[in-house]
């Protein structure tokens, strides 16, 4: 600790007298007793007694437990904050259970506040046993379950002889004549509820308020764009403070410790060169920590305790495989990646775990019988133990054998940091294990979520050497002594908080007694009380606030009316250091956009559809990615079907539709009730081709509506075919091989129709939009109808089908108008100029314009050169092409 964080001179007097100190935190407490320590030796001391220097609410604790030690009150089992709120959540959803009156959303966050409203109650001294009082309660909504919630509460506390912090208070206060008296030196405690107050004066022969000493101090105020240059400024201000001023102590308040540590902490770690090697050493010390959930360490423990529910997601099972913290040695292996896709494959984010159990043993074939994630779901899954219910206390038994058998938590050295967290972790199964006071036997599910509440509520604070450099909470930085202190965030919208009465207590009654957060008044002198503390205790007070924040004009609190603003340069969000590198660089650019032409063997070897010449129509560097280095991104997954899957169903629908349709006069004969059952048979013979593990996946409810939403557009789709002339279909998804250029593809064609005179109008669904314009140019956006006009006999007509909501339509070109949207003057349709004036013209053009870019793609034409800035839209390969980095984009469709 280093010297003059704290001027106990003060205190020192009545310390030596015999009063006991006590303050509104442990972190005055800690700063207080340090100094007193550093004092001692530098007297010469070598042994002295620990100063009698308290948080006020451990200090009442601890009279409670010497008191019920000298029987002087009734013993009782003291419940911790978690166990009280799980006794507050079992008695909210016994009482919601039992009443049809409401529905809980979500029955931990109501015991929350339950819990916070007894503790209001019962330091503000309210009797609910009152008429007046339970009136008051009864007439609200709110506050009437909250009397029947309570009166279950304390029910069981009665019964299994229990008691929370704040009965402990109610205990002491009533044993006022048989407690021996205490000396008492209130520290910054100007705003005590009356319970605390009653008991100080049943504990104390003495009370004595003790002000913090006055520092002159001057006040500025510093005013910033947006939140990220008043962090940055903060960060700055910090780390030059300590670079040319060591000895001086730093405060900085956070008002949202929450959002703003994590972009502070980084920012420091920035200034002071802490983002390597030197990681550990930052000389910064941090109030608050993460919750003990979101340390990777816990994180992925729990993770892996998941996995013994019905469900995961695909992203949750990603992030073990990635885990530094198990045991699987495969997990980067080529079947792990194998695995990855087929789980992205499936385009679903929630998956049955036996599906993922299965998918990661099907990898690799008979011999190598999948990857080591699958025995461990293997052992999850043939454990019985986990099946029977128990306590928490043996819960957390089988929870540790189970991570162990992971591996957990790794093979490699544990930091320091996550050292701290496994003791954190082992800490808090024992807090874990005391709710066998109010659980009964749990099965697996409730057991778990048991435990990741408790993680939940558990901080996880690194340990570190106090340091001159402290980031603080609002409440933690007061009758602190600082050298200089920042206050951020003050803006009006903040400073004062806006009122947050709790809501199982009439806000009449809060806002009489008041109690926290109840009005605006009680907000104003509460943020008043702080600022004076922070202006008393440091020497130089800054405070700033954003002109803006999440894009909407503020304005600075009044409490910095008495400020004087002080303006500071807005340093760049950008490293300096690294703005004067990139610009002094010199970029070298070097043209490489050739591949290596494909070989005889090579060719013979590639496979590929219309989508080979799509995507070298697309970008060449895309073709080159997906049929040459076989790399394609992974699939997106969703809570539904993914575009993809849809319009696969889609397309299966319309072939099981025509597949008994067959021709126009088959059509035009169907009566309103013929058709609905048709189209019910199509719609659900395309679902039923669906596999079953997708289909379960999703549920009947899904796959109704579904089937509802195809039944109406397929529908809508028919009503346009009426309006052609007579055809048959001849074909659908037929299977051609067309060769263009030295390339064979391999096509599936939609659907093809005989029209009266003998030629065929060739048919491309889409669910898309689509135009004409798609299947124009010398880099044509969707090639299929340009190769289908090449490859189909007599085909007098290409056409994409835009099966659309609202929005059907044929779109194609052809030499006659074989349906509706089917334009037969080319050279209108087309421009004109070179490249068509009728229908042979273009067939010829289009022959021509797909073996260009079939040689391109065969001589190793693959340059970074998007055809629009649509094309990049569903890539998924700019971490492989850097389309970002390149200037070669360039667009075609000029048409």
């Amino acid at each position: 600790m280093p010297q003059g964080l704290y001027n106990i001179a003060p205190l020192e007097p009545l310390i030596e007298s015999g009063y006991t100190v006590l303050t509104p935190n442990q972190r005055l407490a800690r700063r207080i007793k340090a100094e007193w320590d550093a004092r001692q030796i530098a007297s010469g001391a070598s042994v002295w007694q620990p100063p009698p220097v308290y948080a006020l609410d451990s200090w009442l604790l601890r009279q409670w437990e010497r008191a019920v030690s000298l029987e002087l009150l009734a013993p009782a089992t003291l419940l911790g904050p978690a166990q009280a709120l799980e006794l507050w959540r079992q008695v909210i959803v016994q009482h919601e259970r039992e009443s049809s009156d409401y529905h809980l959303l979500r029955p931990s966050a109501a015991a929350r506040l339950a819990s916070q409203a007894r503790d209001y109650l019962q330091r503000w001294q309210v009797n609910t046993g009152q008429s007046a009082i339970r009136q008051l309660f009864e007439l609200n909504l709110d506050c009437a379950p909250f009397l029947r919630w309570l009166a279950l509460f304390e029910q069981r506390l009665a019964q299994q002889q229990l008691c929370t912090e704040t009965d402990c208070l109610v205990q002491l206060a009533k044993a006022r004549e048989t407690l021996p008296p205490v000396r008492i030196a209130l520290l910054a405690l100007d705003d005590m509820p009356p319970l605390q107050e009653q008991v100080l004066q049943a504990l104390g022969s003495q009370l004595l308020h003790v002000e913090t000493p006055a520092v002159s101090s001057q006040r500025v105020v510093h005013v910033f764009s947006d939140k990220r240059s008043e962090l940055q400024a903060v960060a700055s201000w910090a780390a030059t403070l300590q670079r040319t001023q060591p000895a001086t102590t730093v405060g900085i308040v956070l008002g949202d410790t929450g959002v703003d540590r994590v972009a502070l902490e980084y920012l420091l770690r920035r200034e002071f060169e802490c983002l390597g090697e030197n990681y550990n050493s930052l000389p910064v010390n941090f109030s608050t920590g993460i919750r003990l959930s979101q340390a990777p360490l816990v994180r992925d423990a729990l993770a892996v305790l998941s996995l013994q529910l019905p469900e995961t997601s695909v992203p949750a099972v990603v992030a073990l495989l990635r885990s530094p913290f198990l045991n699987l040695p495969d997990a980067h292996g080529k079947l792990a990646l194998q695995f990855i896709r087929r789980l992205f494959e499936t385009g679903c984010e929630m998956l049955a775990v036996d599906d993922v159990r299965i998918l990661a043993a099907g990898v690799g074939g008979e011999e190598q019988r999948g990857i080591s994630l699958a025995h461990h779901l293997e052992a999850l899954r043939q454990d019985r133990e986990l099946r029977t219910a128990a306590p928490p206390s043996q819960w957390a038994v089988r929870f540790s054998r189970v991570i162990s058998s992971w591996g957990w938590p790794g093979n490699r050295v544990l930091d320091s940091l996550e050292y701290q967290q496994l003791d954190i972790w082992q800490q808090t199964l024992e807090l874990f294990m005391a709710h066998d006071a109010v659980c009964d036997a749990l099965g697996y599910a409730d057991a778990l979520q048991l435990l990741k509440r408790c993680c939940d509520q558990q901080p996880s604070q690194p340990q570190t050497a106090d340091s001159p450099v402290q980031v603080l909470g609002p409440l933690e930085a007061g009758g602190l002594a600082f050298d200089e202190l920042w206050v951020c965030s003050v803006q009006a919208s903040a400073w004062p908080a806006a009122p947050r009465p709790n809501p199982f207590i009439p806000v009449s009654l809060q806002v009489r007694l008041q109690m926290p957060h109840a009005s605006a008044a009680r907000e104003w002198a509460f943020g008043e009380r702080l600022f004076r503390q922070y202006s008393r205790s440091s020497g130089t007070l800054h405070a700033s606030y954003c002109r803006q924040l999440d894009g909407l004009p503020e304005q600075p609190s009044a409490l910095l009316d008495n400020f004087t603003v002080q303006d500071l340069i807005e340093n760049s969000p950008v490293n300096v250091q690294w703005s004067n590198r990139c610009a002094a660089a010199q970029l070298e650019t070097l043209p490489d956009y050739l591949a290596p032409p494909i070989t005889t063997e090579q060719l013979m070897a590639t496979r590929g559809g219309s989508s080979l010449l799509e995507d070298q129509s697309q970008c060449p560097f895309r073709a080159f990615a997906h049929h040459r280095l076989a790399t394609r991104p992974l699939n997106t997954v969703s809570a539904g079907l993914p575009p993809s899957a849809r319009g696969s169903l889609l397309h299966a629908a319309l072939y099981a539709l025509w597949g008994e349709l067959q021709d126009h006069d088959a059509l035009l004969a169907l009566d309103p009730e013929g058709e609905e059952h048709l189209l019910a048979r199509a719609v659900d013979t395309a679902i039923t081709d669906i596999p079953y593990a997708r289909r379960r996946r999703l549920g009947p409810a899904y796959w109704k509506l579904e089937a509802q939403h195809l039944v109406t557009l397929l529908a809508q789709w028919l009503n346009l075919e009426r309006e052609r002339d007579a055809f048959t279909v001849v074909a659908r998804e037929q299977a051609l091989t067309h060769s263009v250029g030295q390339l064979s593809l391999q096509l599936r064609v939609d659907r093809i129709d005989q029209l009266t005179d003998g030629t065929t109008l060739v048919i491309d669904y889409k669910s898309g939009d689509s135009s004409v314009r798609d299947c124009l140019g010398d880099r044509p956006a969707k090639p299929q109808l340009a190769l289908y006009a090449t490859a189909v006999d007599a085909a007098s007509a290409v056409a994409f089908a835009q099966v659309r909501p609202r929005a059907c339509r044929f779109v194609g070109l052809g030499k006659d108008a074989a349906a509706p949207g089917i334009l037969t003057d080319i050279g209108r349709a087309t421009g004109g100029g070179e490249q068509a004036q009728d229908w042979d013209a273009l067939t010829q053009y289009w022959r021509d314009t797909l073996s260009g870019l079939a040689r391109s793609f065969v001589a190793g034409d693959a340059q970074v050169s998007p055809l629009a800035s649509t094309s990049c839209a569903w890539c998924g390969l700019q971490p492989l092409c850097r389309v970002q980095h390149t200037n070669t984009v360039t667009r075609a469709d000029t048409e």
